[in-house]
């Protein structure tokens, strides 16, 4: 017996599940219409929420640009400097977002647990220079009123709706240059900071993390 399952899967692209649509029909299944994770499609859920968007054309964008697969979570990701030739097949092209606190560079990770923001990871990374993913060096615990406004959390959880994403994770940016925030990924199976950074935050934030999203999940 239970009362709730999700649709938990390590895809961009999510096809129809005959089993969990049945269960569907007898209990709520997170995330299962949460079909489409792509980086277009942030982009573009973003576009409709926010008004603007990170994805450039690089044959006529002027400026650094940051290169990842549309497939989410895979490779390391790049960075060129516009204009380019050609887009290569099967990338996404956007604009190079720096974001930093006195100096270092940071990304924040929040958790969106059936339309509430319970908690923030601020991970401090080592500079962008030739990969976007770089080392870890750092992270910390916060709320999401100490990184966004109430009308930014507002539309955080408009794209989670739009997006069918009731349990998951978003990579935002908040840019040096013009202050607005950028949402980067979308994550429906989400892992905290991310077992590649284990070893980066404490047990005690472990647990102060696991108490607030469990509040949440309670709720």
């Amino acid at each position: 017996p239970y009362d709730l399952a999700v649709a938990w899967a390590d895809v961009t692209w999510m096809p129809p599940d005959p089993v969990l649509d049945a269960i569907a029909r007898r209990v709520p299944v997170w995330n299962i219409d949460c079909r489409d994770i792509s980086k277009r499609t942030v982009d573009a859920t973003m576009r409709e929420v926010f008004g603007y968007g990170a994805e450039v054309d690089p044959t006529t964008y002027r400026g650094v640009c940051a290169v990842k697969t549309d497939e989410n979570a895979r490779g390391r990701g790049s960075v060129v400097t516009a204009p380019i030739a050609a887009a290569e097949p099967g990338y996404v092209y956007q604009r190079y977002v720096e974001c930093t606190e006195q100096g270092r560079t940071v990304n924040y990770r929040v958790p969106a647990v059936a339309g509430t923001i319970p908690l923030c990871y601020v991970l401090g990374r080592e500079p962008a220079v030739t990969h976007l993913k770089t080392d870890a060096t750092d992270c910390r615990l916060t709320d999401a009123d100490a990184l966004f406004s109430h009308d930014e959390q507002a539309r955080i959880l408009d794209l989670c709706n739009r997006m069918a994403l009731d349990f998951g994770e978003l990579d935002v940016l908040r840019s040096d240059d013009d202050g607005r925030i950028y949402v980067i990924d979308v994550n429906k199976t989400p892992a905290g900071m991310g077992i590649a950074y284990r070893h980066r935050w404490s047990p005690a934030q472990r647990r102060e993390a696991l108490q607030r999203l469990s509040a949440a999940f309670g709720a």
